[in-house]
C-alpha cells in the first residue's frame, strides 16, 4: 500500500472514550505529509508537535482504509504510540515504519 492514500486527504481524529469514540472537536482532522510517515520517529515527532495543546487521553486517526494509528497522551505529556488494537491487528501506520525506507526530503 502506498503512502499516497494516506497523504491525499486529512484523516479524522477520534477521541476514545470508555464506551465509544467521537470526533475530537478541538482538532477534527489531521493532514500528514510523506515525510511524516517515512519512519516511526518522524511520525511521533509530528504528532507530539501537533498535539502539544490537546487534552490528555486516547486518540486514533481514522483513514478511509481503517484506523491508521492509535496514541495516548498522558497528563505528564508523555506520548505512547500503540502497535496493535485490542484484537491484535496492527495499525496501518506500522507497515511504513517496518520497511526501513530512508527519509525523503
Amino acid at each position: 500500500m502506498s503512502e499516497e492514500v494516506f497523504v491525499k486527504k486529512p484523516m479524522m481524529v477520534m477521541e476514545m472514550r470508555p464506551e465509544f469514540s467521537i470526533q475530537y472537536k478541538a482538532s477534527p482532522k489531521l493532514k500528514l505529509k510523506k515525510e511524516h510517515i517515512c519512519d516511526r520517529k518522524s511520525f511521533v515527532n509530528h504528532l507530539k508537535k501537533t498535539t502539544k495543546n490537546w487534552k490528555s487521553g486516547r486518540y486514533f486517526l481514522r483513514s478511509d482504509l481503517g484506523p491508521f494509528a492509535e496514541f495516548h497522551i498522558s497528563k505528564e505529556r508523555k506520548f505512547v504510540l500503540e502497535k496493535e488494537n485490542k484484537h491484535k491487528m496492527p495499525y496501518l501506520c506500522w507497515q511504513f515504519f517496518a520497511t526501513g525506507r530512508k527519509r525523503k526530503k
